[in-house]
């Protein structure tokens, strides 16, 4: 049964500006945290990471193949609103990460820990996810899983993105040795506790701003 966890949002250029900036810092983070590390943090480049041993494809190839069946799955279950946002916010994210690659990567990693890379990688990863969600859309990847979870259950969207990324984490991270696995781990706990964080900071934030003019007006 279908769980209305919230009114309907009635979309604005405010929530392209949300998509365009959450995609920039995803695309930053990405390159300058996770990267340099191979951290994995779920999602579909961690799926294409793993199935890469076992499939006759590239990565990439992977990667695409599943995210245009995501991308398909956003149209049908949650809208063409929705839907529409979620392939803007996935196609640009992708866009981004090939534009900034030749500026941002760099011979070494920024920060050398892959603890550290990770925490700061992740904290902006969950602000950036956060304010996309916030405006019904994503980076694509199993942050449409986690879109359809939030809207058909009870699940936060951070909570289902935990589900939907830890398998893909834990098995990552056994291929990869235990200093990804731990470090890949702390990070997605990270991201997906701060994308819930900062949902509920925006809610709060514009539920005072809603409040304001009532509370002047008597």
């Amino acid at each position: 049964m279908r769980h209305e966890n919230r009114p309907a949002r009635v979309t604005s250029i405010k929530d392209y500006i949300f998509i365009i900036i959450g995609s920039l810092l995803y695309a930053c983070s990405t390159l300058l945290f996770i990267f340099p590390h191979s951290l994995l943090l779920g999602g579909t480049s961690g799926i294409s990471v793993i199935l890469e041993s076992f499939l006759h494809f590239s990565p990439g190839s992977i990667l695409t193949a599943i995210n245009s069946f995501l991308i398909v799955l956003a149209f049908i279950l949650l809208g063409k609103e929705m839907g529409i946002k979620t392939l803007i916010g996935s196609i640009l994210t992708t866009a981004l990460i090939g534009i900034l690659e030749p500026i941002l990567v760099f011979p070494t990693p920024v920060i050398k820990s892959p603890y550290l890379s990770a925490a700061i990688g992740s904290v902006i990863i969950a602000f950036a996810s956060g304010i996309m969600f916030y405006v019904d859309s994503s980076s694509g990847g199993t942050d449409v899983i986690a879109l359809i979870i939030n809207k058909y259950t009870r699940f936060k969207i951070g909570k289902a993105l935990l589900i939907t990324d830890i398998a893909i984490v834990i098995i990552g991270g056994i291929l990869s040795g235990t200093t990804i696995f731990f470090s890949s781990f702390l990070g997605l706990l990270i991201k997906t506790l701060g994308i819930d964080f900062v949902i509920s900071l925006i809610k709060k934030r514009n539920h005072k701003t809603a409040m304001a003019p009532n509370e002047i007006s008597t």
